[in-house]
This record gives structure tokens, C-alpha cells and sequence, in this order.
């Protein structure tokens, strides 16, 4: 029939459609293995502030899509302060959980701030499984846990994030006039450039297909408060130079604060009164 493709289009239409089947193959396989490439949850908690012999409210916080979110609330030094106090929200990094932190509660005891740790759905003690929209629901309900709270000065609420956790500050900062400030600690500017640059060059290819962005970079201009910046300059999982290339896209008032020699995974238990200094200093500067 004079309508038919000759055998040269009808292989051409053959091998499109092989192409178009492969790729909507792979584009499910990379959806249903992307959670799991990403996160890497720790689920015991092998310190707690009870340990430590520390005041604190163990908490758990509802998020608007049902799960529920573990943390502990560590309040200030009651003497260190006539007014009331800063307030710290930490988010941890990705192949951890809150436990390690209790530890910052002493240090931020001792300064007069509160410190709220809080874990992602899926680490430590929280209900479900971790996802990029998930963990920024989880700030969430961390955030209106705070500013609910008696006795919690609401304008005078720091986010404090490391690595992964720093996209949640960044998420949860952006066109949010009422926080007082952001630190950012060993961040990054996106997913894709984290995997280009930090040694995961295989996977690059698979973030065109991915749905995960962390876009750090696209969401900081909406951030107004105070940002300090803190990264080693050893850095090899969160290479330094996305750090710094994220400050240089950060508008309005910014430190960054380089630790020399300091790593991704080191900068607290090798150089924390390097990085302890310069949050203490920043917080207590804030306005």
C-alpha cells in the first residue's frame, strides 16, 4: 500500500520505540531507587541528653501529612539570662540522627540559647521514610513547635543546618521574614553539582532523571535573615568550593567562616571551638 513506511522508516519507528521503553524503564527504576540512594537513616540513638545528665523535654511533633517527628528539646541556662532567650532548631546530616548533638546542648546551655534537635521521618525515633518534601515538612513541624511553645522569644529563632540538613534551613528561611538568622554548615548549592563535584560522578547522569533537586542555589535569594556560612576546606563529600559558591549567591547580611583543614564529617569533633565560636558569636550578635 502506498501508505505503508518502507522499510526504512518502520525501522526507525522500531528502535524510537525501544529508546522511548528503555528510558520510561529507567526513569522508574532511578524514582523507585532514589529515596534509598539518598537517604541513609540511623536509627539508634547511642546518646542522650539524660546521658549527659541534661534538662530537656523529649518531644514528638505531628507533621501535616501524618507522620510523626522525634526531637528533644534542651532549654537554656535560666541564669545565664534576664530576657528571653535565642532558640537554636538543629537539623542533622544525612548518615546520622540527633543522638551526637545532645552534646551541643552543654554548649548551648552554657550560652543562654535553647536548642531544639529534631529527626527526619525515618531516622531515630520518627515514623515513616525520608524523601526531599518529607524532611522539609519535618522543619516544618519543628518550626511551629518552637513558635507555639511559652516562653520562646518567636523572633529570635535561629535554623542551624549541616550538610543536607542545610537545605531544610534554607527551605524553611526562604520568605520567612521572622527568622532571626541561618547557619549553614558544609552546604551545598544543588544536588546535581554535589554529584558532579563531590566524587559521585557516576550517578550524574541519572539526576537528569531523578525528581530530588536540594536546589540550595535557586531558593536563597528568598532567605533575608543573617546567613553564616561554615565549611572545611577539606571538604571531599560537600567540596568547599560549593559552599563558597552558594555565599556568593546569598543576598543581604553573610559570614563564611572557613576551617582549615576541616572536613564534612569532622568539623565538630576536630575543630568545634573553631565552628562553636563563630555560632556563639553570630547568634549572639543577632539583633
Amino acid at each position: 500500500m502506498s501508505g505503508d513506511l518502507p522499510a526504512a522508516g518502520r525501522t526507525l519507528v522500531l528502535w524510537g520505540g525501544i529508546v522511548l521503553a528503555a528510558l520510561l524503564a529507567l526513569k522508574l527504576l532511578v524514582l523507585l531507587a532514589e529515596p534509598h540512594l539518598t537517604f541513609m537513616p540511623v536509627r539508634g540513638l547511642a546518646l542522650t541528653p539524660a546521658g549527659l545528665g541534661l534538662p530537656f523535654e523529649e518531644i514528638a511533633l505531628p507533621t501535616d501529612d501524618g507522620e510523626t517527628v522525634h526531637g528533644w528539646f534542651i532549654p537554656a541556662d535560666a541564669t545565664a539570662s534576664d530576657r528571653p532567650p535565642p532558640s537554636i532548631v538543629h537539623f542533622h546530616g544525612n548518615a546520622e540522627n540527633i543522638a551526637p548533638y545532645a552534646l551541643l546542648g552543654r554548649l548551648t546551655r552554657d550560652a543562654g540559647f535553647n536548642l531544639l534537635l529534631v529527626d527526619y521521618r525515618g531516622y531515630g525515633r520518627s515514623s515513616g521514610s525520608p524523601s526531599e518534601a518529607g524532611i522539609y515538612r519535618d522543619g516544618a513541624a519543628a518550626l511551629r513547635f518552637l513558635r507555639a511553645r511559652p516562653g520562646i522569644d518567636t523572633g529570635r529563632i535561629v535554623l542551624w543546618g549541616r550538610s543536607i540538613g542545610a537545605c531544610v534551613a534554607v527551605h524553611l528561611a526562604a520568605g520567612d521574614a521572622a527568622i532571626a538568622g541561618v547557619v549553614l554548615e558544609s552546604s551545598f548549592t544543588t544536588a546535581r553539582e554535589l554529584l558532579w563535584h563531590g566524587g559521585a560522578v557516576v550517578l550524574y547522569p541519572l539526576s537528569f532523571l531523578a525528581t530530588y533537586r536540594f536546589d540550595q542555589a535557586g531558593t536563597i535569594a528568598g532567605v533575608t535573615a543573617p546567613l553564616l556560612f561554615i565549611h572545611g576546606t577539606d571538604d571531599r563529600i560537600a567540596p568547599f568550593l560549593l559552599g563558597r559558591r552558594l555565599y556568593d549567591l546569598a543576598p543581604g547580611s553573610k559570614t563564611f567562616l572557613a576551617i582549615e583543614g576541616g572536613g564534612h564529617n569532622d568539623l565538630l569533633a576536630l575543630h568545634a571551638g573553631a565552628v562553636w565560636d563563630g555560632v556563639r558569636s553570630f547568634v549572639a550578635g543577632l539583633p
